[in-house]
């Protein structure tokens, strides 16, 4: 995922609830280290024109990127991007005066930063100096475990997703509808993986409004044409290439370079995903079947926060026990809505249902922000 050059290490974020935090890796000890051994600040404006500062500079090791929305509507993250890889990001700035922070511990080299949305170009950070460092046998195994994970899920996304693009192909509304949800699954519980390779999400999963006409593409596209439009005419070159990049995208996590930063970055990610878009019934907007898709988030979290339980037990057990039993919380809160074959159509909630689901997102979201903090307390190597 990154080029030999990067290598993203201990991170630490906190700010909220649904913010994207890092967790951990070790540094080594040896004395030929170099860089910043504490975490430096930078600071960042988002408005309308873009990212405030444009560029910046940093030593090699911690950094803190913090961002506030300047009063913009149409920008609400920062990302620090290594090529087209994003390696972390400041979400969920929505409004004026939002803010939130995000760390990274980088090495020597250029990053792209980049305010998405917004009518600026994208800047420059320029870190300097230079960073050994040496992953413990601890977080070599988190990364073992939610590699095979994930690996695990894009086979059984491609696995799924051939009948449902066969059905297009055919022309058979029925039956693409029906393998439809199935093959939402195993993309929605590693969705912070795949939207790390540039382009290839967007493909996959861009909704109508968020990228323009002509590259509105992939699974939501074919989900327009089959309960909206309910016609498959031309959905047939649609259909194979979504075929194509979940392919693609089985191949890039066979190789993509992981850091426990990442995975516990997810976990979090695909609580937001679920506070941003599952909660307002804006994902499945015309099939509606976002509960599936709000079941996959969440279990796809549990994934990645299994993963590095193992580095959090060593600092605080008893916070991973709560966290654990908050997940099953979670789940539990589904069970009203759940049928023979997946779940309600979400329309059928009510306002009390999406609150009930809205207050156990947020309260696990509030516990497994703590983790990185927790994580990054231990002493790993």
């Amino acid at each position: 995922m990154h080029r030999n050059l990067v290598r993203t290490m201990l991170c630490l974020a906190a700010a909220g609830s649904l913010a994207l935090f890092a967790a951990a890796c070790s540094s080594s000890d040896d004395d030929t280290t170099s860089g910043s051994t504490e975490a430096e600040l930078l600071s960042f404006t988002v408005t309308d024109a873009g990212c405030d500062p444009i560029d910046a500079e940093a030593a090699a090791g911690p950094i803190t990127f913090e961002a506030e929305n300047g009063g913009t509507s149409q920008v609400n993250e920062l990302e620090i991007l290594d090529g087209e890889t994003v390696l972390g990001e400041v979400a969920n700035i929505a409004s004026e005066g939002d803010s939130g922070t995000m760390s990274l511990t980088l090495e020597q080299g250029e990053y792209t930063i980049l305010c998405p949305g917004s009518d600026g170009d994208a800047g420059t950070l320029t870190v300097s100096g230079e960073l050994e460092t040496a992953n413990s046998p601890a977080v070599e195994e988190a990364v073992e475990n939610y590699r095979a994970y994930l690996e695990e899920n894009t086979a059984e996304l491609v696995e799924a997703t051939e009948p449902f693009v066969a059905a297009v192909v055919a022309g058979d509304i029925a039956e693409a509808k029906s393998l439809y949800p199935a093959a939402r699954i195993p993309y929605e519980r590693i969705e912070p993986v795949a939207e790390s390779f540039g382009s290839l999400d967007p493909r996959i999963d861009a909704r109508e409004n968020d990228v323009p006409a002509s590259e509105f593409e992939g699974f939501h596209r074919l989900e327009k044409a089959l309960w909206e439009e309910e016609s498959l005419k031309r959905m047939a070159p649609v259909a194979e290439q979504l075929l194509a990049d979940v392919e693609g995208l089985a191949e890039k996590v066979k190789t993509v370079e992981l850091q426990a930063v990442q995975i516990a970055n997810g976990a979090n990610e695909l609580l937001a995903e679920v506070s941003a878009s599952k909660i307002t019934g804006e994902e499945e907007r015309y099939s509606h079947i976002d509960l599936v898709d709000f079941e996959a988030n969440v279990e796809g979290s549990e994934a990645a926060f299994e993963a590095v339980k193992p580095l959090l037990d060593e600092s605080d057990p008893d916070l991973a026990g709560e966290i654990e039993a908050d997940f099953k919380m979670v789940f539990n809160s589904l069970e009203p809505y759940r049928t023979a074959d997946g779940f309600v159509p979400y329309t059928d909630l009510t306002q009390a249902d999406t609150k009930k689901l809205a207050v156990a997102i947020d309260t696990l979201a509030e516990k497994l922000s703590l983790v990185p903090a927790a994580i990054a307390s231990s002493e790993h190597g």
